[in-house]
């Protein structure tokens, strides 16, 4: 039976199930990081998912082929014989279709020095007001020095900013953690937002979406975006928010 999960006596939810499988997580982990330094080979498998076709090899860009390979040696993909690669199933579509970055955060969280650590995890909570169950998923948490640290991951387009609405749907990710931080945390977790969107522009040297890292900062919320160029700048950012914690 799963025990509640209460790094402080006020809080009364419980784990729904085990969560995600750290252990293939940890065996796929170098497959993760490359997706998640590499958003413009994870667009190209992402658009032949959606369509539903193989995945050729020499294909555009050029480190697809590697990255392909790589998937294919993790058992996400299947090559056919003849140049090109298919999904291993429906828990391989989950992986590519954004499970992938869930598990890159549980990792880093791990790495990080967080303790208790879970993805994809489902819990149960009561309502104050009648008593009634729910249930909601995390995308990731865990305890750093018996603090909650709540993760919500969005693996949108890597240009979701430069298109229409794009920064309405980021800022519903953030008022979606928000939530999260008030329901489970009470306000006082660690609370990121795990992104693929391009959020800093190198070239201007200047933020795509000033109002977003403000209606960030306003919201107490933290932003680890996938332009932070590679997975150790990344897990170097969310130490320092650990340490400022």
């Amino acid at each position: 039976m799963q025990q509640p999960f209460r790094p402080h006596a006020n809080m009364s939810f419980a784990f729904d199930g085990p969560g995600g499988d750290l252990q293939a997580a940890r065996r796929r982990a170098a497959l993760t990081r490359a997706l998640f330094e590499a958003p413009e080979v994870l667009e190209v498998i992402k658009g032949r998912l959606t369509l539903r076709e193989p995945i050729a090899a020499d294909a555009c860009p050029a480190s697809l082929g590697k990255i392909l390979e790589h998937a294919r040696d993790c058992g996400v993909l299947i090559e056919d014989g003849k140049g090109a690669f298919h999904l291993a199933g429906p828990q391989a579509r989950s992986y590519l279709s954004g499970t992938w970055l869930e598990e890159f955060m549980a990792l880093l969280l791990i790495e990080a020095g967080c303790d208790e650590v879970r993805f994809s995890q489902k819990v149960l909570w009561r309502a104050g007001t009648d008593g009634s169950l729910h249930g909601n998923e995390i995308d990731a948490l865990g305890l750093h020095k018996d603090r909650l640290v709540l993760v919500s991951c969005k693996a949108l387009a890597f240009d979701t900013l430069a298109r229409t609405h794009g920064d309405d749907r980021v800022f519903s990710a953030m008022m979606e953690l928000a939530y999260w931080n008030d329901h489970f945390g009470q306000g006082q977790a660690l609370a990121i937002l795990a992104t693929t969107a391009d959020f800093y522009d190198e070239e201007a040297r200047r933020f795509r979406s000033p109002k977003l890292v403000e209606r960030a900062r306003v919201m107490d919320l933290v932003v680890l975006p996938a332009d932070l160029g590679s997975s150790e700048r990344c897990l170097d950012q969310l130490r320092k928010r650990l340490q400022g914690a």
